[in-house]
């Protein structure tokens, strides 16, 4: 029995290996860039080998065989799921995410994070008041709960792997990249010439260090975009390189240039002037609704769903278009990688030393920072627990000596870094070009790290931050702040909303109410924060825990050249600005501004609107069927306008044109009837200077008035200087610029007898109208009554 059941294991374990081979050489022949899933496909292939060869050698232990076999089969399976996402990141994914499941994912997280800082201060405090028996054990029981805490943080990283919308968020990190691109782009480079368009001029050279000069032109970056106004960058005379940005990065824009910012104004004294000047954020008067930490309004709803710090994200994309490297400095960070020999996982960590400390910045131990260090990689090796691996870290410092420390305090970890970049960076010798090259290192290296552990009081650090989301999909949690949260200069209030009410239980607490607003100062890493209920004036701390981020949403710009879905540039024949453009067969399909959506049938000469409101765009056309693209990302079907209501409309057009044709002809030649009118109006006034024939005239129509009226008492209107010897109405005259005569009136003015001269031009010019117009226009052959 035993015989059988151990040859029908060997049988299992044979059809094992081969089912195994094949899945391995598989996820071999699928490239990926993620060097943890290649890890893991070179771990299980030593496995495979080392079973094979178990297998050959022996066939005992079969039940420690078995869970060898089984945990191999489980990490397959993760890592062949993982490998299909990426494989599919090219299409479009059918599942993507609502935005409730990716918001309560993040929320789990900084709950498990904020959990983990409060219980930890509070073990601490309670182990303090110890004896040192207890405290041993106290010890225990800190390290047991962190333990856990760690287990816990790897199962939710690990849910983005497990819950099949890991393709989309790839996918739509790359539109949403491409589309922000493409944007920049546009703005900088106006298709029409820079001159004839707004624009906006921003100055380097702030007294300050290289990462309060970046964040500056980032201010004024962030302003352009929102205001839709190319920058102009101004850099002569840098202090970090005389020559100017430009030979650092490539140039912001390749059709405007600082020969075109002339009649400048200072943006807040006068915003609508064609050339305005940014000042330094620390001058302006007032904040805009758009500025940061706002994010554009139209792709708010994808950003929000994408990324857990929106408005990071968003500066990541300014950063990423304004600092692409110049050839050189792309070769120069190439080589580097290549000698630091540069590998993942690592961590890095920027240690603030020299002039900083003790102003903007306090003194933290290198201890300080390793602590999360070794979180980030036991939560690694959780998450990962088949892989080895190096515990690396890259440390960008302005301190040389803290290399030397860290070497000697933590000697099972691989420091990367350069004591001459860390040389560099110090006070008498940070400014030049030498040092510049070192800074960028830094915060290149930086970046490419797979977590951050800095003080975000540090413009450095902060960039690094804000650069790394240029590369991770959503990569906000991959950061450790020691002191300050993340902020940017010049920004908004950091406001957060309670969702939970608060009693405040000791004297440095505040109290508020489920919904209030708290205008956050600041993370104590201890379960509290610091901030203020402004609405009650209150302020002190309060639980993290109780709050949540409000993400700042304004207005912005609408580049509706470009297509949102795309993220591409298309214009259309007409010469409207166009978010698509397709010619199928006899159409012109277009897409307006609006986000309406035109066929133009060239056949018919007909115009037909698909209405969208800005909701929907047109991503193909085939034979008479519209492909539309919705904000949801949904797919629709829309057919052209029917051959009967195309005859219709063509019909109602081409009435319509008719009669607005007849209507404007009418108009035309009444209008040169009118100026003859005026014509001889303008001979009476000449005919009523001369006063003789005048007094005969006037004498004339003034009887002919009475005669009319046959009444007694009657009031006579004229001019001002005709004399009449009756009596004259001296209340109201005619106008000045009249031509004279009278007009008569009785019964208190219910009667009335216009008898002027321009009266009397009018009744003779319509009696004798139809004999003018055939004189001018000829006879009207549409005229049939001529009576």
């Amino acid at each position: 029995m035993f015989f059988f059941g151990n040859k029908f294991y060997v049988i299992f374990i044979s059809i094992w290996i081969i089912a195994l081979y094949f899945i391995v050489t598989t996820f071999h022949s699928i490239s990926n860039n993620d060097k943890s899933s290649e890890k893991r496909i070179e771990f299980l292939q030593n496995e495979l080998n080392l079973l094979r060869k178990n297998y050959r050698e022996t066939q005992s232990n079969t039940s420690s065989t078995h869970y060898q076999w089984e945990e191999l089969k489980h990490e397959l399976t993760r890592v062949k799921r993982q490998l299909i996402d990426r494989s599919g990141a090219k299409t479009i994914p059918k599942q993507v995410p609502s935005l409730e499941y990716e918001q309560l994912r993040r929320k789990i997280e900084t709950q498990a994070r904020e959990l983990s800082y409060f219980t930890n201060n509070e073990l601490q405090k309670i182990s303090e008041k110890l004896s040192e028996n207890d405290k041993f054990k106290w010890k225990q029981v800190i390290e047991r709960f962190n333990d856990q805490s760690r287990v816990l943080l790897a199962s939710i990283r690990n849910l983005t792997n497990v819950d099949g919308y890991q393709s989309w968020r790839e996918y739509e990190h790359k539109s949403l990249s491409k589309l922000m691109q493409t944007r920049l782009n546009s703005l900088q480079n106006p298709s029409k010439p820079c001159t004839d368009v707004k624009r906006l001029i921003c100055k380097i050279n702030k007294d300050c260090g290289y990462g309060c000069q970046i964040h500056h032109v980032m201010h004024c970056f962030h302003i352009a975009y929102a205001l839709g106004r190319p920058m102009i960058l101004f850099s002569e005379g840098w202090q970090y390189n005389r020559g100017g940005f430009d030979q650092i990065f490539q140039s912001p824009s390749h059709t405007c240039n600082t020969s075109m910012a002339y009649n400048v104004s200072i943006w807040d004294q006068n915003e609508t002037a064609d050339v305005i000047e940014i000042p330094s954020s620390d001058f302006l008067k007032s904040l805009k609704d758009f500025m940061p930490m706002a994010i554009p309004e139209d792709v708010s709803e994808r950003l929000i769903r994408l990324h857990g710090n929106p408005f990071v994200w968003f500066t990541g994309q300014l950063m990423k278009y304004l600092l692409r490297p110049q050839a050189w400095l792309t070769q120069f960070l190439e080589e580097k990688y290549n000698t630091l020999k540069f590998e993942t996982p690592i961590v890095g960590i920027h240690v603030r030393r020299t002039d900083k400390v003790g102003t903007e910045a306090a003194f933290h131990d290198i201890s300080e920072y390793m602590k999360y260090v070794e979180d980030y990689y036991i939560i690694y090796k959780y998450q990962n627990p088949n892989i080895n691996v190096s515990k690396r870290v890259y440390i960008a410092t302005d301190e040389p000596l803290v290399f030397d420390d860290a070497r000697t305090k933590y000697p099972d970890y691989i420091f990367y870094g350069d004591k001459s970049v860390a040389k560099s960076a110090q006070v008498n010798s940070r400014y030049g070009t030498e040092s510049l090259k070192g800074v960028l290192s830094d915060v290149h290296f930086l970046s490419l790290c797979d977590y951050l552990v800095c003080t975000f009081s540090s413009q450095i650090c902060r960039i690094a931050y804000e650069t790394m989301q240029q590369r991770t999909i959503d990569g906000a949690w991959r950061a450790q702040s020691l002191d300050d949260v993340y902020y940017f200069g010049g920004q908004h209030d950091h406001q957060q909303r309670a969702f939970i009410s608060h009693k405040a239980v000791k004297s440095k607490e505040f109290s508020f109410e489920r919904g209030a607003i708290i205008s956050a100062e600041g993370n104590h890493w201890n379960g509290f924060s610091k901030g203020s209920d402004k609405a009650n004036n209150q302020s002190g701390l309060y639980p993290s825990y109780k709050t949540e981020e409000i993400v700042r949403i304004a207005q912005m710009y609408h580049y509706s050249e470009i297509n949102p879905i795309t993220g591409s540039v298309q214009h259309s024949p007409t010469g409207l600005t166009d978010a698509c453009y397709h010619k199928a067969d006899s159409h012109f399909v277009t897409c307006a501004q609006n986000g309406d959506i035109y066929v133009f049938d060239r056949n018919l000469d007909l115009v037909k609107r698909i209405r969208c409101d800005g909701s929907c765009h047109c991503i193909a056309v085939h034979k008479r069927y519209l492909f539309v693209g919705t904000k949801t990302n949904e797919l629709e079907v829309r057919s052209f306008p029917g051959e009967k209501q195309i005859e219709l409309q063509r019909r109602i057009q081409h009435s319509n044109l008719t009669d607005a044709s007849r209507l404007a002809i009418l108009k035309a030649l009444d209008d040169y009837v009118q100026t003859l009118k005026e014509e001889g109006r303008k001979q009476l006034l000449i005919l009523t200077q001369d006063r003789s024939k005048y007094k005969t005239i006037l004498a004339n129509l003034t009887a002919q008035g009475l005669f009319l009226l046959m009444e007694k008492d009657v009031t006579i209107r004229c001019r001002r200087n005709d004399h009449l010897q009756i009596t004259i109405d001296e209340k109201n005259f005619l106008p000045d610029d009249s031509a004279g005569s009278v007009e008569l009136y009785a019964i208190g003015e219910k009667i009335k007898v216009s008898n002027t001269t321009e009266a009397r031009l009018s009744m003779i010019f319509n009696q004798i109208l139809p004999e003018i117009r055939q004189k001018l226009f000829g006879i009207n052959q549409n005229r049939k009554y001529h009576d």
